[in-house]
């Protein structure tokens, strides 16, 4: 059994896929992170499925499904996040060049950008929240 997923003594083991009219001849090798793996792995056990088993009974579910699985990078919100990215990598350089300075006018100069990274920040959490 995986790390970290723990089942009951009592539970049966795994299950089965039930048969199809068709035999199962194709296989698929997909690549995952670790932490997908995991995940993976995770509910697969909640299942009682094996995780090939779980993924392919996941990913035909989602190819036979009337509505298309939404996918990251289709996300109509994902410009917004990437901007909230930036802005969070604007805000780390910035406080991180106010620390970091010996120079005091260069620390006052970094913390001056901070109000309208702030302004910024609403913005696109506006937008966010309009687009949700």
């Amino acid at each position: 059994m995986p790390e970290g997923v723990h089942i009951p003594a009592d539970l049966p083991r795994p299950r089965r896929r039930p048969r199809t009219a068709e035999a199962r001849t194709v296989q698929l090798s997909v690549r995952l992170t670790p932490s997908a793996m995991q995940a993976i792995r995770e509910r697969a056990a909640t299942e009682r499925l094996t995780p090939a088993g779980f993924v392919a009974n996941a990913a035909l579910t989602a190819a036979l499904a009337a509505d298309p699985v939404g996918r990251p990078d289709s996300d109509p919100r994902r410009p917004l996040v990437e901007a909230l990215d930036r802005i969070a990598d604007e805000l780390r350089e910035a406080s991180d060049t106010a620390r970091a300075s010996a120079d005091v006018d260069t620390a006052v100069a970094a913390l001056a950008l901070l109000p309208a990274l702030g302004e910024r920040t609403h913005a696109a959490l506006d937008a966010v929240m309009e687009a949700a």
